[in-house]
């Protein structure tokens, strides 16, 4: 009777146990993860799609001002300015000339080369070295402009910034110390807009002509980056 008993309560305990556990299993799975249910107060002004659309801009003339620098010249520091227009066709597809000119000062590593002086062996006169450099000075820029990302950025729950990602690409001549050069170009930009009319943006542009140095014919890419306002007509 005792054994009986014994068996009986062990039984009991064991079903007891797989009733409690099956139960917290069952539970923990039956966890509704609604983003709704897990949001606290926004569940109340669910978020909108983000494909809704606050500023358009087809059809709509731009112009702007843009400043910035070459990027990758060793010897020169070179600044720019300019003026843009453009107009887009649709949301996504637009067209933009700007014109810009640019002021070429000697970079530290130049001024530093220019206060080496050495004997020329053939001629025996006192020289500095003088690296070659072809800066440009001027350009007119032709492209075309695809923007297909189009977004929000919440800051700090307090305003909406709304923003393009574009790519550009066209033809442009620029002035260099070798002449006037034909060139391609590429790049790539962003736009912030602020309120229904003018947007902030900031764009990196590689202009690719060939130039000569060491009297052979070479491949230049001239990066640039500029920062730019602009406004659009409505």
């Amino acid at each position: 009777m005792n054994l009986n008993s014994s068996l009986l309560g062990r039984l009991a305990v064991t079903i007891s146990m797989g009733v409690l556990c099956s139960s917290l299993f069952s539970q923990a799975y039956a966890i509704d993860l609604k983003s709704e249910d897990l949001r606290g107060e926004s569940n109340k002004q669910p978020v909108n799609v983000l494909q809704n659309r606050f500023f358009q801009k087809a059809w709509r003339p731009e112009v702007g001002v843009l400043v910035g620098k070459m990027l990758d010249e060793a010897y020169t520091d070179t600044t720019l300015t300019g003026l843009r227009a453009g107009l887009f066709f649709s949301e996504w597809f637009g067209a933009e000339v700007q014109y810009f000119r640019t002021t070429v000062e000697d970079s530290d590593d130049r001024k530093a080369l220019n206060k080496l002086v050495y004997r020329d062996r053939d001629e025996e006169v006192e020289v500095t070295p003088d690296p070659e450099t072809n800066p440009i000075h001027s350009g007119i820029d032709v492209n075309a402009v695809f923007a297909p990302f189009y977004g929000k950025l919440n800051l700090m729950n307090k305003y909406i910034i709304y923003s393009d990602l574009y790519l550009t690409g066209g033809l442009s001549r620029v002035n260099t110390d070798q002449g006037d050069l034909n060139s391609l170009l590429i790049g790539i930009g962003q736009r912030f807009y602020i309120g229904k009319a003018t947007s902030f943006r900031v764009d990196f542009r590689n202009h690719i002509y060939n130039e000569t140095r060491s009297n052979e014919r070479t491949r230049k890419n001239a990066l640039s980056i500029d920062f730019g306002l602009s406004y659009f007509f409505r």
